[in-house]
């Protein structure tokens, strides 16, 4: 996390999940193959801030439950071991 705070869940079971469709840009060019669901039982909270490091394993459900404040920034990095995304793309 760079800047801001909230409560992220990890963990846990995804309900009512469903795959996103392969052609979406949400698979395309931001996350690769990935599901959705309205929320997660059963997970894990907890508060992170500036300086905190989470490393979340393939196929965990996880969300920010709460930002507690404007805005937060964060660094992602996805391993696309099926090369689905394309190389140097940069979502602003």
């Amino acid at each position: 996390m760079i800047s801001g705070s909230g409560t992220l869940v990890t963990g846990g079971v995804l309900t009512d999940s469903k795959e996103i469709p392969p052609n979406d840009e949400t698979v395309t060019v931001l996350n690769g193959p990935s599901t959705e669901g309205s929320s997660i039982q059963n997970g894990v909270s907890r508060t992170i801030g500036p300086g905190d490091v989470v490393i979340i394993p393939p196929n965990t459900p996880h969300w920010f439950s709460e930002i507690t404040t404007e805005k937060i920034v964060y660094l992602v990095v996805r391993v696309d071991p099926h090369k689905v995304l394309p190389a140097g793309y940069t979502h602003k």
